[in-house]
């Protein structure tokens, strides 16, 4: 086997592992928000309290 050709296998393998690397290192999508709407039971329900940030205003 010739340098040449040795050494186009070397960057051609590199270059694998380093694509397969970069893909590996990209964050996942993030999750996607379900279609539709919240009922009023459904907001109750909710452990963040959705709805606590409304009404009278804090002094």
């Amino acid at each position: 086997m010739s340098h040449d050709t040795f050494s186009r296998n070397t960057r051609n393998q590199l270059r694998q592992v380093f694509d397969a690397l970069r893909e590996l290192t990209i964050p996942p999508d993030p999750p996607k928000r379900p279609i539709g709407f919240v009922t009023h039971e459904d907001k109750k329900d909710s452990p963040k309290g959705a709805s606590a940030g409304r009404g009278k205003k804090a002094t």
